[in-house]
């Protein structure tokens, strides 16, 4: 695999293209709203970061409940997309102890971005609790544009509620462990536009990998047996949309995550 920079058009081979300072060892949580999502949009990234020493974990928000494609599916169709998802990140060469299932109703996660309510439980402090226990240094997550109200909702989880597993705040919760970089991935459509929070339009990272790495992704995806029906069409054309000179391509972008204020350019127009 080679890493790529598009702003600088840089390639590289080390991981550290994606994340800068990378040391073996090193943690990296991978947010996915539904249990497919980040293989369809960062299963070369997974293989990067076990290649590259690391250890992935994956969070899977959503439970798949709406995941049904026939009414005879509905009261299973939990319990069998869980047993796919082992399977599928397995063939990956994530650990099924580290795959951490959420179980949040699919179309819902919105809902569930917070702490407590009147009768609720959240998904906040169980997320922090996870980054800080495993001390998770990079956090991956889905892009929001125009893609699903639950992509979303973890996009805002990885934009603003990850950079509090470093604060010292909510002690019981474990020690605090900052986040050092994040990325943003995309499922099936393009990154967002300038002006939104996702940053610049477009990716300006990526990985460029052989057919080997692609054929395993693909293997992955198969896993999910409940869901060919949905993605025997949607998901195999974005997949050919993947490939060109020197192999396929996975785009990500950096998340700008707590960017401190430059104060000069106010005190030069002051001076004026």
């Amino acid at each position: 695999m080679e890493f790529i920079d598009f702003r600088t058009a840089g390639k590289q081979a080390s991981i550290k293209a994606l994340f800068p300072g990378w040391k073996r060892g090193e943690s990296v949580a991978f947010l996915s709203p539904h249990d497919d999502d980040v293989v369809l949009g960062a299963g070369f990234l997974i293989r990067a970061v076990i290649e590259s020493g690391g250890r992935p974990h994956v969070l899977i928000f959503c439970r798949g409940d709406a995941g049904y494609s026939t009414p005879a599916e509905k009261g299973t169709i939990v319990r069998t997309r869980r047993r796919e998802a082992v399977a599928a990140y397995g063939i990956l060469g994530v650990d099924a102890a580290d795959i951490h299932f959420f179980g949040v109703p699919d179309l819902s996660l919105m809902a569930f971005v917070n702490r407590k309510m009147p009768g609720r439980e959240g998904v906040v402090d169980r997320f922090i609790r996870i980054l800080r226990t495993h001390r998770v240094g990079r956090v991956v997550f889905a892009s929001p544009h125009f893609e699903n109200w639950d992509h979303t909702a973890v996009y805002n989880l990885g934009m603003y509620t990850a950079p509090q597993a470093g604060d010292p705040i909510l002690a019981d919760l474990g020690h605090p462990s900052p986040v050092r970089s994040f990325l943003v991935y995309s499922v099936w459509g393009d990154f967002g536009p300038a002006g939104e929070k996702s940053g610049p339009p477009g990716a300006d990272l990526g990985i460029l990998a052989g057919e080997d790495v692609e054929t395993l992704v693909r293997k992955s995806l198969r896993a999910f047996v409940s869901q060919s029906s949905v993605m025997e069409n949607t998901a195999a054309r974005q997949r050919n949309r993947r490939k060109g000179p020197g192999g396929y391509l996975e785009l990500y972008q950096q998340a700008r995550v707590r960017e401190p204020i430059d104060y000069g350019p106010y005190f030069a127009r002051l001076k004026k």
